[in-house]
């Protein structure tokens, strides 16, 4: 009798890598069908469990990295991990943290981003050194690390940890030097200046004021006669002019706010002394009512050549971008914005214009006659807002406080005298 025996052969993956080891199975070749699969099933990021650092291979599912850890290869590289573990992974902590900085130097330099925001980027090449295989076990011991290393500066909250990047390069030194040393020279400038101005007060002494004094007259006198000719007036207003100038040019302030000033000061101080002399009515003199007959024809002249005003009857409008404007209103935001200066940025319509606040940099919208035109000292660059002459840019040349007119000079040369306060204004830089 004859016996047949029946022996299991080799399984189709035994025989399968025996072929594949002999070489009786070579690679695809490059754009053939089975080529082209394999490179699209490969195409972007896999999961990451299935990567090997060591042989910096990527597999597509878990029976391929269980082949893959099979392989000689790969037997071979882990010997090569036994014998020097701690090695290996400085090496592969080293380019982690090398590529990630790369990246905040780059895309993140000057923002604070969510940590896992930057990880998401780093891991997004799938040449990229993996995590699983440097010495941190998650992204926080990674975070905190460059915390303590001073690389970037961390903080977290319940989003999680955020990051924001130091630049410790040379450069960022320089620069930041650079900076330092410039400050100090302003700070050193300026305290040399406040000292200068200090002594220029102590050796000029106490300032003292004129006193006016009554008209004494007697029964008999000959009457006061006042001879107000051409020349005269012509030297009075000069002589305004060049006070005006000295005084901006010594002060750095507007001409309009010190001429208003003057004039506060001095009305005080004459109402203070009125206040001091008896209760009883005095006849008014005969300087005083000429006089107050002299200011109410100026006034009256001033009113027929200028018009009305702009906040009257709606006026013209004169708003437009880039002038410096006063803002008047006292009830906005508890006066907070009352007579602070701003420049319009923008013109909504012929009235409403939007006006950044030049001290605490506020945006608000306001009508134009919650606004005034601003001055600025002789010498500076202003804008015609009202008259014939109406958006041509001039320059400031002399102020008038008297017939409260100033005289400016046009790019075209033009010389422009008697302009009321309300028909120019300061333009911004």
């Amino acid at each position: 009798s004859v016996v047949l025996l029946f022996l299991p052969g080799p399984s189709h993956t035994q025989v399968y890598w025996k072929q594949r080891k002999e070489g009786a199975m070579p690679k695809q070749e490059v754009g053939s069908t089975k080529w082209l699969g394999n490179k699209m099933k490969a195409k972007g990021l896999q999961k990451l469990r299935w990567y090997c650092q060591m042989c910096q291979k990527q597999c597509r599912d878990e029976n391929g990295f269980k082949c893959h850890r099979m392989s000689d290869g790969h037997q071979r590289q882990m010997q090569l991990f036994v014998q020097d573990p701690n090695r290996f992974m400085d090496d592969f902590s080293q380019e982690f943290e090398a590529g990630f900085m790369q990246l905040m130097g780059h895309t993140y330099r000057s923002t604070r981003t969510l940590a896992n925001t930057c990880y998401t980027d780093f891991i997004s090449n799938r040449h990229h050194t993996h995590m699983n295989s440097t010495i941190w076990v998650t992204l926080s011991n990674f975070v905190q690390y460059l915390g303590r290393t001073h690389q970037c500066k961390i903080d977290k909250t319940p989003k999680g940890w955020y990051l924001q990047y130091i630049d410790n390069t040379p450069e960022a030194q320089m620069r930041q030097k650079a900076q330092q040393e410039l400050e100090q020279k302003e700070l050193k400038q300026e305290v040399s200046h406040e000292s200068f101005l200090a002594q220029q007060v102590a050796d000029a002494g106490e300032f003292q004021e004129s006193e006016f004094t009554e008209l004494q007259r007697k029964e008999g006198d000959a009457p006061i006669k006042i001879s107000m000719s051409a020349a005269a007036a012509a030297a009075k207003v000069a002589a305004a002019s060049a006070a005006a100038m000295a005084a901006s040019k010594l002060l750095g302030e507007d001409v309009l706010e010190q001429a208003f000033g003057a004039h506060s000061a001095s009305s005080g101080s004459r109402e203070k002394k009125e206040g001091k002399e008896s209760g009883k009515e005095r006849k008014m003199t005969v300087m005083e009512s000429v006089r107050l007959e002299h200011e109410e024809a100026k006034r009256r002249k001033i009113e027929v050549e200028q018009g009305p005003s702009s906040s009257e009857e709606g006026g013209e409008p004169w708003l437009a971008a880039g002038l410096v404007v006063k803002v008047m209103h006292q009830e906005l935001a508890g006066g907070k914005y009352h007579r602070k200066k701003g420049i319009v940025e923008k013109v909504r319509d012929q009235f409403t214009a939007d006006v950044r606040m030049t001290e605490t940099k506020d945006l608000i919208r306001l009508e134009q006659e919650m606004l005034e035109t601003v001055i600025p000292n002789v010498g500076k660059r202003v804008r015609i807002v009202k008259g014939f002459r109406k958006g041509d840019y001039a320059t400031m040349r002399a102020v008038d406080i008297a017939s409260f007119s100033i005289n400016v000079e046009c790019e075209d040369g033009t010389l422009l005298e008697g302009l009321g306060y309300d028909q120019v204004c300061k333009v911004d830089g």
